[in-house]
């Protein structure tokens, strides 16, 4: 492809003219697609704020959780602390229900306590998509902070054109917590069939968190599995069977994101996750009208505790039932994708109060029902101007079989983007979107006791106890933001090269908060009632951007990465409570050995969070982090089918807190994994 010269200040003083004369080309930043946002786009393309980590950047962190895969992303913060299993995503300070979870597009609704909720080991993973900002309109409750979408591996991507069968062995260990993770897999294609079995171990003791300082009760074993089998009885049509578990043991806080006291007591906590999907797509090729996908699901999670200090055996079971089936249909200018889901959520709770008789929470035999339809569609206006209107309605209920009490309502979510495609280099964007959550079923009816703390002397002599209030008449939150997108893209700005950049800025008004309200827990006035309930509060406000900036020239890549939120209650102008700090990242990665080496270097600071509630009397400092990291594959020659990774982590040791967090973060750790496939 014949290039011209374009002359360029490094200074970004760049030419319109010149650039809109440059003939388009195909590059690396310009080939994530993402299917987040329920139609398979690119990236750079998308009027939302999304991000991607791909495969090969998860082989090169090695992350314990879906959520430290994710930790380097502007506006994405991970919380809970330094385990593992009970780490969660906040996206532009939202967190916890308020960002929807997704496995292959089957949704993921498991919410209980303190307990965690991301089960996948990222060594099954091919990629994980992060939707910043509402996408209710897409995927209906829970998503007024964002998705998160994880996406299996596959046989089809793992093999090369021509190969019929294949497979990998993985051994890697980390020296912090002595954490070793095994993980192999077999998968083939034979004619209209393919198939794939994947499969993970890891086991880690306690882990250091900097200074050489040991957390207590943080050691844990995981095991995961993954099978898929595909079946293509045409071009047109593909049936795909999937069936993936997670087992964890571990010896833990009640809450994985404190440490052992009073009123948390030790557990010895078993979870299990299972999940089978079953799809169906039909492409008719030459029939623009229909271009089908139907997906059935179910999920079980199950959560088995032992009170080691109690005496007591708990168990949790959430149960999900789901399906969705939806259609692109092409009219002229106009692409109309429509389709209708549901689900059903079932909870049963068993407290044991043996030895407390009355100082438990009660038990739960509950369900919540959703069903919703939505339509969203991309109309051509002109060659450089297209609109995206999107609409979905939503009817929930939540149904207390132990109180024999019920509740439901409906919401409508639109959305509405406009993207302006002003030139071949930059691309502009701007989108409306309303968003719900509904209130969960805890939310509405937990009942019983919430904790007790025992009597301390000449504080609180007859202790305390504080018990859950139900409130039937939660309203659903809800989210109305604002958001506006540029991404210019440029080519052979100083020979074989690339440079893209994206900016995101965006205000999210969220409505009747839901939030977890304890009355006087440390007063003990006798006659003086001590209570937990959730309670619509707060009307907030959060505006920030995300600024990404990628640079490329042959085998050097460099990515600086910058975030910030801001959180202010609406009616009070009080900073919020929760917010992430500023975050900036830099990458800096060098290819060499004709690429079958990558040397790279990453340097993370995140600034003191001094946006505080007057009441709060915390510190959050700020901290800077050092990563380098190595990765080898041989292309060809006596080592082909290996691959190597190394990764210092924290090389300081740093001692650091994010903000709002209890615990303080894992300190120095090497990583090393070999891969061999065959």
């Amino acid at each position: 492809m014949t290039k011209k010269p374009v002359v360029v200040a490094l200074t970004m003083a760049f030419s319109s003219t010149a650039y809109a004369q440059q003939i388009e080309q195909v590059t690396e930043f310009d080939e994530v697609l993402v299917t987040a946002t329920r139609i398979a786009e690119k990236a750079s393309q998308s009027s939302r704020s999304v991000a991607v980590v791909d495969e090969e950047e998860l082989q090169e962190e090695q992350p314990a959780s879906v959520a430290e895969a994710l930790r380097n992303e502007a506006n994405v913060t991970v919380s809970n602390g330094p385990r593992a299993s009970s780490q969660g995503v906040e996206i532009r300070g939202l967190g916890g229900q308020r960002v929807l979870q997704t496995i292959d597009g089957a949704r993921q609704n498991t919410a209980s306590g303190h307990r965690g909720t991301y089960f996948m080991d990222p060594e099954l993973l091919s990629s994980v998509e992060v939707v910043r900002g509402p996408a209710s309109s897409l995927w209906g409750s829970g998503a007024i902070g964002g998705v998160v979408a994880q996406n299996t591996k596959s046989a089809k991507e793992m093999l090369d054109e021509g190969e019929s069968f294949g497979g990998y062995l993985k051994q890697g260990y980390e020296t912090n917590g002595d954490n070793v993770k095994t993980s192999g897999a077999i998968y083939g294609i034979a004619d209209s069939f393919d198939w794939l079995i994947n499969g993970s171990y890891n086991d880690s003791n306690n882990i250091k968190i900097g200074r050489d300082q040991t957390l207590a009760n943080s050691a844990s074993q995981r095991s995961s599995g993954l099978m898929k089998f595909g079946w293509e009885p045409s071009d047109e049509q593909r049936l795909q069977f999937s069936a993936r578990f997670s087992d964890t043991d571990e010896l833990v806080p009640s809450n994985p994101a404190a440490e052992v006291g009073r009123s948390v007591p030790l557990v010895k906590r078993k979870t299990k996750d299972k999940n089978f999907t079953l799809e169906h797509s039909f492409n008719s090729g030459g029939n623009p009208y229909l271009d089908i996908k139907s997906t059935l699901y179910w999920n079980s999670t199950d959560y088995d505790e032992d009170r080691v200090t109690k005496g007591q055996i708990d168990s949790t079971e959430y149960e999900t039932l789901g399906f969705s089936i939806n259609n692109s249909s092409i009219f002229g200018d106009t692409t109309l994708t429509y389709g209708v889901d549901g689900y059903q959520d079932k909870i049963k709770t068993v407290r044991d109060d043996a030895g407390q008789v009355g100082q438990r929470p009660g038990d739960i035999d509950g369900e919540t029902s959703v069903w919703g339809a939505f339509a969203k569609a991309q109309v051509t206006l002109t060659d450089s101007l297209s609109l995206e209107p999107a609409l979905r309605y939503d009817t929930f209920e939540n149904e207390s079989k132990t109180l024999s009490k019920s509740s439901d309502d409906t919401a409508w979510s639109p959305s509405l983007g406009l993207v302006w495609n002003t030139s071949s280099w930059l691309t502009l964007s701007a989108r409306y979107d309303e968003a719900f959550r509904a209130p969960s079923f805890e939310e509405m009816y937990s009942t019983g006791t919430h904790y007790c703390i025992p009597p301390i002397p000449g504080f609180l002599p007859g202790g305390l106890c504080n018990t859950f209030e139900i409130n039937p008449d939660l309203k659903a939150e809800k989210a109305k933001n604002k958001e506006l997108k540029a991404d210019l893209h440029f080519t052979d700005l100083a020979g074989n090269d690339e440079l893209g950049i994206t900016l995101n800025v965006f205000r999210n008004d969220v409505d009747d908060f839901i939030e977890q309200s304890v009355s006087n827990p440390l007063m003990g006035i006798p006659g003086l009632e001590q209570t937990t309930s959730w309670n619509n509060v707060d009307e907030a406000r959060l505006t920030g951007f995300e600024f990404k900036t990628r640079y490329r020239f042959n085998q050097t890549r460099l990515t600086l990465d910058y975030g910030q939120t801001e959180g202010k209650d609406k009616r009070s102008d009080e900073y919020l409570s929760n917010i992430p700090a500023k975050k900036f990242g830099v990458d800096l990665s060098q290819g060499i050995m004709e690429g079958d080496m990558k040397l790279g270097t990453r340097v993370t600071h995140v600034a003191q969070q001094d946006q505080l509630p007057s009441e709060n009397k915390q510190d959050y400092d700020s901290y800077t982090l050092w990563d380098v990291y190595l990765a080898w594959e041989p292309a060809m020659g006596t080592f082909e089918g290996l691959r190597v990774d190394f990764a210092i982590e924290n090389i300081g040791d740093e001692e650091y807190r994010q903000a709002w967090q209890t615990l303080y973060e894992q300190g120095r750790n090497m990583k090393l994994s070999a891969r061999y496939r065959f």
